[in-house]
């Protein structure tokens, strides 16, 4: 299966590169979730196929990808990480950040049912023009957003 769902994997990614979103979207479970941290509009959990094409509409419209690199694919079962580098030009601001990224897949049945990334958020909100004194305000005093580490409510 690992074999088999790295090929998964890269065809998504080749398929990106030529802009095919529909085969994207056509390797994705029907309850795909899909999670991308950070301050850009197209940032938040999405899920199905509809929420990944938003994802995609959302960041053409805001961003101009410069430099997009694959640099390994790991796989084990079901699962498959890729570990790679984005800069990326906030067509808003005109500022731009760089980021190594993780992108953490997980396979079902041959379909990808959940994608998380891992990226430097603090590059990315600083080019989206947040300063720290914004990201502690609205995050908490370690700056992460999730509710339960947040002070902003009940994890459950």
């Amino acid at each position: 299966m690992s074999s088999e769902s790295k090929q998964v994997i890269q065809r998504m990614y080749d398929a990106y590169r030529r802009g095919d979103i529909e085969q994207i979207l056509g390797n994705l479970t029907d309850d795909f979730m899909w999670n991308v941290p950070g301050p850009a509009p197209f940032a938040g959990i999405r899920s199905g196929r509809d929420g990944m094409r938003e994802f995609f509409d959302l960041m053409g419209k805001t961003v101009e990808v410069d430099q997009f690199d694959v640099n390994e694919i790991l796989s084990d079962g079901d699962k498959v990480v890729v570990l790679g580098k984005e800069r990326s030009k906030i067509r808003a601001t005109g500022s731009t950040y760089e980021s190594d990224f993780a992108h953490v897949w997980t396979l079902r049945g041959g379909r990808v049912s959940h994608g998380q990334v891992f990226a430097d958020t603090a590059a990315a909100g600083a080019a989206w023009g947040e300063s720290s004194r914004e990201r502690q305000a609205l995050t908490g005093s370690l700056g992460i957003t999730h509710p339960a580490f947040s002070g902003r409510g009940n994890p459950e």
